[in-house]
């Protein structure tokens, strides 16, 4: 008894070879370039100009904001300068888990940064390239 694996070899055995035509590959050619004419892929980045100039302007004022917080922040202390309070308000509370995070990550070591960064950097280049795959 015959498995149909060999019921297919034989089908396909008894199929005529098929044979392109000589100018398929013109043909083709002309149909696409008459459809890039009609349709020209033009060039758009992925994150814009405007877009680029909003994540500036953000990343200057979170920094401005994370400095002027750390900086009101004594040295080596978690409580805020009683003498030197933020816009009169004494923000000791509210700038101690921001004080904490300054002295942690300047206790990190450089390869442990380095690779932390590559990460992210890995990251941001694989959401890139799925967005563009996806247009």
């Amino acid at each position: 008894m015959m498995s149909p694996k060999d019921n297919m070899k034989d089908w396909f055995k008894e199929l005529p070879s098929e044979q392109i035509s000589p100018d398929f590959n013109v043909r083709v050619m002309q149909r696409v370039m008459t459809e890039w004419r009609l349709n020209p892929v033009r060039y758009q980045p992925i994150i814009s100009r405007k877009g680029w100039w909003t994540l500036l302007v953000i990343a200057i004022l979170l920094t401005t904001l994370l400095f002027m917080l750390h900086s009101s922040v004594q040295e080596g202390t978690i409580s805020a300068d009683p003498e030197k309070p933020f816009f009169g308000i004494d923000l000791s509370q509210l700038l101690s888990p921001v004080n904490h995070l300054f002295l942690k990550l300047n206790n990190i070591s450089p390869a442990v940064a380095i690779g932390a960064l590559a990460i992210i950097a890995l990251w941001f280049f694989d959401q890139l390239f799925v967005k563009t795959v996806r247009r």
